[in-house]
């Protein structure tokens, strides 16, 4: 019975992780939201909670509600001179 209940809580507690190809607007910071384009849509998220990997490649970081992997395909500045 015991094991059932933590079972339960551990998957209440586990955040979706989005991985996605997209044009990250702006600098992360914490207790901010991330905003990014995605698909021509102006995406943000809820407050960054922790940056977990930057790379010139990508950026994971996370959120109140999520785990993000955002693959970048252009810089900022291009990203919003083609929106």
């Amino acid at each position: 019975m015991i094991l059932k209940w933590k079972n339960r809580q551990l998957a209440k507690n586990k955040k979706p992780h989005i991985c996605i190809t997209a044009s990250l607007l702006g600098i992360l910071e914490l207790g901010m939201p991330a905003v990014y384009l995605y698909n021509g849509e102006l995406i943000r998220t809820s407050a960054v909670r922790s940056i977990l990997e930057e790379t010139p490649e990508r950026v994971r970081f996370e959120t109140q509600n999520s785990i993000y992997t955002i693959s970048c395909d252009a810089t900022p500045t291009d990203a919003v001179n083609a929106a």
